[in-house]
């Protein structure tokens, strides 16, 4: 009894502080080429990569499909994919080639990334909005959704 009383003090002490600590909390700027994304265990899961500046420059294949239905505030985000001009023999490829490209997404940053075929078809989810990523052979299609 005495230490659910002590869990349940500290539970309530976590809820009272959590806000005022995040609140405190300020951006640590990243640096250049630092790879952010969906982690597991510290290793970076297949498929969607985002950075904050490409180390290369961006691919130029890439047809963007529906820019209307884009969000009204959308702002630019750098990810890496898989390149659609590699080899597809995995006996003459050390590794999945993979380039980094430009979408626009919403401002909020809650996204549900969703990757299908490899890496070769992802769907970042706003909600309302999504942006489809889809690699073709020799080039990219960002379809945005409404």
């Amino acid at each position: 009894m005495k230490r659910l009383t002590q869990l349940a003090g500290i539970c309530l002490a976590i809820c009272i502080a959590g806000p005022a600590i995040a609140a405190d909390l300020t951006p640590i700027p990243a640096v250049p080429g630092a790879v952010f994304g969906p982690t597991v265990g510290g290793h970076v899961l297949n498929g969607a990569v985002y950075v904050d500046e490409a180390p290369e420059p961006l691919f130029t294949c890439v047809r963007y499909v529906d820019k209307r239905e884009m969000h009204p505030c959308a702002v630019p985000k750098i990810i890496q994919v898989n390149d659609p001009c590699a080899c597809d023999d995995p006996c003459n490829c050390c590794a999945p080639k993979c380039v980094y490209i430009q979408i626009c997404v919403p401002p909020c940053g809650c996204e549900h990334v969703r990757c299908r075929r490899h890496g070769d078809r992802v769907r970042y989810d706003y909600g309302k909005y999504a942006v489809d990523v889809r690699i073709k052979k020799g080039h990219i299609v960002v379809d945005y959704q409404n």
